[in-house]
């Protein structure tokens, strides 16, 4: 009775399946569903039946999606999207359109929970009626992406798939590949339409697919070397997204039989790979990504040798456009494969044509501002650093392409630039000079390119760095002998600067290099700042140790009563006496932290030297001008502490051309650096020109119980003493250490480094005889070296006066021992007539004291005068003063020369009837000197005849000696008085009879 029912069932469903192709309403009933579902069960003969009425539940469900009714006019939605908002009859046929859903979840349960024998049957039948749908109903095409987003709206291609999906993953083996086969002959039958659901359902066995993919493909290309790949490729594509690993594995397995070929269907790999590249940009990606992971140089030879069987394919000898295109299309390794290809131009031709070719398109894309994958590589940080390692090769054409990259990106991310720029300049250039070709090249810029970034925020990122470091010390550690960063941007930059100054930059606009380094100037200054206070930290630390050590030693002395030669820095016995170096000891002797600041500061200057620093064409703020002004002159003293005569030689020339620039630029800029040397030669920095070290003690440093009160303590005269006792002993640490002043001399070569400085200063190239400069340097001196701010006129008062401002007078006379750079620095004023008129007070001091202690020698008629004596020495400096700026006249200026011949009670005599009351009648003034037509001052003494209240005491003096002073005599009086009656004729006649007085000045005109 069972079996009846059954049979009726079917026979019912057969006339009903047959009757309703017509009716889908009939055939989407889910009571004929379920009958069809419940003969799988109980009547397995009848599947191929069921299976049947299954692909028309399929088809009816793929033509309502397809429908234009099913289809929201507004939106353009199919129905499946808007069942609930659809119109009656839409809602009925969504009905119609979903009923395959029941048939794929009872299928469903059947795989997972029925027999395995399912399996392989219901994924072969479900290939099958997908590949017939989808080529039937397809009507346009499309791309795999929009083909599967298309098809997988539709519910019952969806189910489908999904059928498939798990069928694969029970499948055996055996049954995989039977099932694979089935997919890859159904993709045979239908490339242009099953080609979206092999690229979906590739993801089950993804290596197989892959493989059956390229091997199908190597079949057409070689028996049609013109057709097309798109569906290959559209596949392979749409597998990257997930399974890239996959892909690459398969791509490399087909390298290695492509470049060792045992097949004939091996030589068409390549070719094949390199076609199927230009259909998809993900594939080029993949092929290339393996290519850099498997590269070697015998991967090299094997291309050279194997390249002449792929040019036998008529395509693939005309792809080298397509190929040097697809570097541009490359997210990943393009910079790499380029500087790759770049290696191997110097030794084949092929690769530098691909290269100049590549390069050039890329360039022109670049500057049609045109976007590319290629650019986000080379923006990349490993790439970039890649980059900056390419730029030092010695490989000529791995660096330039190197740069070329690096200005290419830099148009689209200008902070590229300015880091590529920062990183360049500190590499040291000195192993290979060739390789700063790169850094040059690439501060001319991308020609061609509009707004392409300035050099100078290049500049001031490196600068900025620099001034950190140099600020903080803790430094990464480097090996010894490396030079720093500092040093190299610094070395960099001076070399950029020379050439550019030779006209050797043929890259960058002109004034483009100088522009950008005036900007930096603040920063380049700062760094400046920085090594050099910490030189002069450096510098007065050796020397307050020095000066400590020293005098500790003569307390040591004067202690022990000994009377032993001591170390003196000024007679050339010290530690400060310059030794001749041995050849090659600066080279073993390792340089020290400070000896490389050194250098780093020379760098700086001579930068600063080269791009015309502080010149009248550069606009400075009034702070940096001072600062640069200060900076200068302590560099001046700074290099006067090198080792040997050359590098202080050297050091101060680099300063006199900072100087003079400066102060012919600027009155205030040549204020201050004057104000700096005078102040620092007599201040700060007066050991290095031979000044007298004075003995400083810190009391707070003698032990309380060394005090000499203390120790008296202990000793009285009884308890009912009225007085305390002053018992033997030594008073704090003995007595006051003076060093020796013996044969103490200034060096005279840092003394004339020094004088070329202030002569540097006070120098005007456009007025060569402008004596403003040196008449600041004389009033510097008065302020600085007079105490007092009264009495500091030109006029000499009575000699009586001189009591009043005697301690000011022997403080300056203190100022000329402890300092003589002093007297040199007058030399140099007295020069350049009429600037020492404006240190009178300072001569009317010297002269004072001289005269007083000359007085003060008549105490001891018998004491004999040393002609090196100071008192001597002073007095004849003196008197060389006075005759070199033609204070006094005939025969007096000749005074100098003779003074050491009379005595003490003589000299004071000729001090102040001669020379004070010379002084005294004829102001030190400007007014006594004229202008000649060269512009020097003047004043010509020599055809006037002095009065003879100021020169009949030398004469009568030299009379009484005339044994030692005839020849002087003769030339001072007896060949003066004939020189002045031959000229008596040219004076205007009323001066003759003019009446004589205590005072006269007569002056020729």
């Amino acid at each position: 009775m069972l079996q009846q029912n059954i049979l009726d069932q079917l026979k019912q469903f057969i006339e009903t399946v047959s009757n309703g192709n017509s009716n889908p309403q009939l055939l989407t009933k889910p009571s004929l569903i379920k009958v069809a579902l419940s003969f799988l069960d109980e009547l397995p003969a009848t599947r191929d039946i069921v299976f049947d009425y299954f692909g028309i539940l399929a088809e009816i469900g793929v033509q309502l999606y397809i429908s234009p009714e099913m289809i929201d006019q507004k939106t353009g939605l199919p129905i499946s999207q808007m069942k609930q908002d659809g119109n009656p009859h839409q809602q009925m046929r969504a009905e119609e359109y979903e009923s395959f859903n029941m048939v794929k979840t009872s299928l469903q349960n059947l795989i997972w929970k029925g027999p395995p024998a399912w399996s392989p049957l219901i994924a072969n039948w479900s290939l099958e009626l997908v590949a017939k749908l989808s080529d039937k109903y397809t009507k346009r095409r499309m791309t795999i992406p929009a083909s599967c987003n298309y098809w997988l709206e539709c519910s019952a291609m969806h189910g489908l798939l999904t059928l498939i999906n798990s069928c694969f993953r029970k499948l055996n083996n055996a049954e995989a590949e039977t099932c694979v086969e089935t997919m890859l002959n159904a993709f045979h039958r239908y490339p242009m339409t099953f080609d979206w659901i092999v690229a979906r359902l590739g993801g089950c066995f993804p290596y197989k697919i892959i493989m059956q993919i390229l091997q199908c493909g190597i079949k057409r290309f070689v028996e049609d070397y013109r057709c097309h790949l798109d569906s290959e490729a559209g596949i392979l594509d749409y597998m990257t997204s997930c399974h890239e690993q996959q892909l690459r594995a398969a791509f490399c397995e087909m390298l290695k039989d492509g470049l060792a070929p045992k097949k004939p269907l091996d030589v068409a790999i390549v070719p094949f790979l390199l076609i199927t590249t230009n259909y998809s940009d993900a594939i080029l990606q993949s092929l290339v990504n393996v290519f850099i992971d498997t590269y070697t140089e015998d991967m090299c030879e094997a291309i050279v040798l194997k390249a002449p069987l792929w040019l036998s394919n008529k395509m693939f000898a005309d792809m080298q456009p397509s190929l040097n295109n697809a570097v541009l299309r490359l997210n990943q390794h393009g910079a790499k494969l380029l500087l790759m290809v770049a290696k191997l131009a110097e030794k084949y031709v092929w690769c530098q044509d691909f290269l100049d070719t590549s390069m050039q398109e890329l360039e022109q894309w670049v500057l049609n501002m045109r976007n590319f994958p290629l650019l986000g590589d080379l923006a990349c940080e490993k790439t970039k650093y890649m980059l900056w390692k390419s730029c030092l090769s010695t490989n000529l054409l791995e660096q330039q392409t190197a740069v070329r990259l690096l200005l290419v990106v830099s148009s689209q991310h200008p902070h590229i630039y300015y880091q590529t720029i920062s990183q360049l300049l500190r590499k040291s250039y000195a192993q290979n000079p060739n390789t700063i070709g790169a850094l040059i090249r690439l501060l001319g810029g991308q020609s061609g390119v509009l707004n392409f970034p300035s050099i100078t925020q290049g500049f001031k990122m490196v600068l900025e760095d620099i001034t950190l470091q140099e600020q903080v010390n803790n430094r990464l550690p480097v090996e010894p002998g490396t030079p720093s960063e500092a040093y190299n941007t610094f070395y960099n930059l001076n070399l950029l600067a020379k050439m550019h100054k030779k006209n050797q930059f043929s890259h960058i606009k002109p004034q483009l290099l100088m522009q950008s380094l005036n900007e930096c100037l603040p920063k380049i200054i700062q760094i400046l700042d920085c090594t050099i206070q910490k030189l002069v930290l450096r510098m007065d630390k050796l020397a307050a140790e020095r000066s400590a050590e020293k005098f500790k030693n003569q307390q040591a002395n004067n202690n022990n009563n000994s009377h032993e030669t001591q170390h003196d820095m000024y007679n050339g016995n010290g530690p400060n006496k310059r030794t001749k170096l041995e050849p090659g000891e600066l080279a073993t002797t390792e340089e020290t932290p400070e000896a490389a600041r050194m250098r780093l500061a020379h760098l700086i200057v001579d930068l600063l030297n080269n791009m015309e620093a502080g010149a009248r064409s550069n606009v400075l703020r009034t702070p940096l001008v001072l600062k640069l002004a200060v900076l200068s002159v302590k560099y001046f003293f700074v290099g006067l502490t090198e080792e040997t005569i050359i590098r202080r030689a050297a050091a101060a020339h680099r300063a006199f051309a900072l100087l003079q620039r400066q102060c012919t630029a600027r009155k205030i800029a040549r204020t201050v650096c004057l104000r700096e040397l005078v102040e620092s030669a007599l201040f700060y920095h007066g050991h290095l020109l031979g000044q007298l070290e004075e003995y400083e003690l810190d009391e707070l440093q003698i032990p309380e119980q060394e005090l000499l009160i203390v120790q008296n303590l202990h000793t009285s005269s009884g308890t009912n003493s009225n007085r305390s006792v002053l018992h033997s002993g030594v008073i704090g640490r003995g007595l006051r250490p003076v060093l020796p002043t013996n044969n103490r001399s200034c060096d005279a070569e840092k003394q004339a480094l020094y004088l070329k400085a202030l002569n540097a200063c006070c120098l005007d190239l456009e007025k060569p005889n402008n004596v403003e400069g040196y008449s600041l340097v004389s009033l510097t001196l008065v302020e600085l070296v007079s105490t007092d701010v009264m009495y500091n006129g030109l006029p000499f008062p009575d000699e009586e006066f001189s009591r009043v401002t005697m301690e000011r007078d022997m403080q300056i006379r203190r100022a000329f021992i402890t300092s003589p750079v002093l007297w040199a620095v007058l030399g140099l004023i007295a020069t350049h007539r009429p600037a020492l008129c404006y240190s009178s007070v300072l001569l009317r001091a010297l002269c004072a004291t001289c005269l007083h202690h000359w007085r003060g020698k008549n105490v001891n008629k018998f004491q004999p005068t040393s002609a090196n004596d100071e008192l001597m020495l002073c007095t004849k400096k003196l008197l060389q003063l006075l005759t070199i700026s033609q204070l006094i006249p005939p025969p007096l200026s000749n005074l100098h020369t003779i003074i050491e011949h009379f005595d003490a009670p003589e000299i004071a005599v000729l001090l102040r009837e001669c020379i004070w009351n010379y002084l005294k009648d004829h102001v030190p003034s400007p007014a006594l000197f004229h202008v000649d037509n060269n512009g020097l001052h003047w004043r010509n003494t020599s055809q006037v005849k002095v009065p003879p209240q100021y020169v009949d005491t030398l004469r009568h003096l030299m009379q009484r000696k005339l044994s030692k002073l005839g020849a002087h005599y003769h030339q001072m009086f007896i060949m003066s008085d004939l020189h002045i009656s031959s000229v008596a004729p040219a004076i205007a006649e009323p001066t003759a009879f003019a009446p004589k007085t205590s005072i006269e000045v007569v002056e020729l005109e």
